[in-house]
C-alpha cells in the first residue's frame, strides 16, 4: 500500500513539475546572457568624430542616465545622444531608455592617431536582471 501511495505521489508531483513548464526540480528561472553579449558595443572614427554603436539585444535595454564618455589623450566634446523611450523603472523611477540600436556621435578635438575613450554604461534585462555599471576603454585607430 506504502508502495501505491508513493508511486501516486511521485506522479502528481511530475504532473505538476510539467505543468509548470519543466522537469521536477529544474530551476525555471530565466537565464541571462553576459552583459557583452545582451549589449554589443562598437566605436569608429570619422569627420572628427568617434561614432559609439551599442545594439541591445531583444529583452535588453540601456539606461540614457548611466551613459557616459571620456576622452584619453584628445578632448572630447558633448556626446549627442538621442532621446529614449520613456519608462517607469522600479529603482529609478521615470526614465529614458534605448531599446535595440543605439547610435552616440561623441566630437573630438584634436586628431591623434590612435583615440581612447572611456565609455560608462548600464543595462537591464525585461526579465528582471540589471547589470552593474559597466567601464570600457575603446582604442579607435585614425580613420583609414
Amino acid at each position: 500500500m506504502k508502495r501505491f501511495y508513493l508511486t501516486c505521489t511521485l506522479l502528481l508531483l511530475s504532473g505538476i513539475a510539467h505543468a509548470a513548464g519543466g522537469p521536477l526540480g529544474s530551476n525555471s528561472a530565466p537565464d541571462f546572457l553576459p552583459v557583452d553579449e545582451a549589449f554589443e558595443l562598437t566605436a569608429t572614427r570619422k569627420d572628427g568624430m568617434v561614432e559609439l554603436r551599442w545594439f541591445a539585444l531583444p529583452g535588453y535595454y540601456l539606461y540614457r542616465h548611466s551613459l557616459s564618455f571620456e576622452g584619453e589623450g584628445v578632448e572630447a566634446g558633448a556626446a549627442e545622444i538621442p532621446p529614449g523611450l520613456k519608462k517607469h523603472d522600479e529603482y529609478f523611477g521615470d526614465v529614458e531608455v534605448y531599446y535595440g540600436e543605439l547610435l552616440v556621435d561623441l566630437p573630438l578635438r584634436g586628431q591623434p592617431q590612435e583615440v581612447r575613450v572611456r565609455v560608462r554604461y548600464q543595462g537591464c534585462a525585461d526579465a528582471g536582471l540589471c547589470y552593474p555599471p559597466q567601464k570600457r576603454t575603446l582604442k579607435i585607430p585614425l580613420e583609414g
